[in-house]
């Protein structure tokens, strides 16, 4: 069977980068290291860590004092940055593209600006962005929109951001530009508008989906924890309906597909899934 796998997939610079600078720290360090939070959205490369002798873990008090504790590449509330650097040898391994949203939102809050944030409100890289504000909020569904607008609206001279979760949604977060900026212009708001969705996980959707056209059936591989491999799989499954989702082979295996209708199929991986899990799908495919 042909297998084709999407441009731009598996994981993306921030994670390769992170990834990289952990496992370096690793062979140079023989202690444990301990990650706050999951390092990436997917459960089977946290055990990987594990075996590595990395732990990740939900609560501080577990970790004693001075260890080498990891921030993980979604990043955190700052408040608690701050306490973990005064108790810990911290490894900061933020995404650069999140690290730089956060910048941009501690700037403009220090102008006095009201930030509005496209995405959504319990993922760990939203809690941690909007903790650089000081007046915010957080859209997750376009039918949230004209109520933000009519809250704000009791408001004059009003200074807005907007930007969006870097896995976001670009139709969420054109539509509250369009939104905010035709309120605006008639409440005399001045709004201004940063893209800081993640270039990659939009050339990934667009390899994918050109891909769809080719392809007998398709496979999204990742967690159901990670936004991005949600978003994709919802984009792709979207435009047909041979599109699955899985997380490892043991996933596929257990679809009990038939394979002999299909001669070509494609594989995407989402950012935070390990090369070794796409490796070995594909390698699967090949050989029926």
């Amino acid at each position: 069977m042909q297998v084709i796998v999407a441009k731009y997939s598996g994981f993306c610079p921030g994670v390769v980068q992170a990834e990289n600078a952990i496992l370096s720290t690793k062979e140079k360090k023989k202690e444990k290291i301990y990650v706050y939070g999951y390092l990436i959205h997917n459960h089977t490369y946290i055990d990987y860590l594990s075996s590595l002798g990395i732990a990740t873990v939900e609560e501080l008090e577990t970790v004693e004092p001075g260890s080498l504790l990891v921030v993980r590449t979604h990043g955190i509330d700052r408040k608690l940055e701050e306490k973990m650097r005064a108790r810990y040898a911290l490894l900061d391994l933020t995404c650069p593209k999140v690290k730089r949203v956060q910048k941009i939102i501690q700037s403009y809050t220090q102008k006095g600006y009201f930030i509005v944030i496209t995405g959504k409100p319990e993922h760990p890289e939203v809690k941690g962005l909007v903790s650089y504000a000081d007046r915010f909020t957080v859209i997750e569904k376009e039918s949230q929109i004209p109520q933000v607008i009519q809250e704000l609206s009791k408001e004059s001279n009003l200074s807005i951001l907007i930007i969006s979760q870097t896995t976001g949604d670009r139709a969420l977060f054109e539509s509250t530009i369009k939104a905010f900026q035709e309120t605006g212009s008639v409440k005399g708001w001045k709004v201004e508008v940063h893209d800081t969705i993640c270039s990659i996980t939009a050339l990934r959707e667009r390899e994918a989906l050109k891909n769809l056209e080719k392809v007998d059936v398709t496979f999204v591989v990742g967690d159901r924890l990670s936004s991005n491999a949600t978003k994709l799989y919802n984009t792709l499954r979207s435009q047909s309906p041979h599109v699955y989702f899985i997380g490892s082979l043991e996933d596929l295996k257990a679809l009990k597909l038939d394979y002999s209708r299909w001669n070509t199929v494609q594989v995407v991986s989402s950012s935070s899934t390990p090369a070794f899990v796409e490796k070995e799908i594909v390698s699967y495919l090949e050989s029926l």
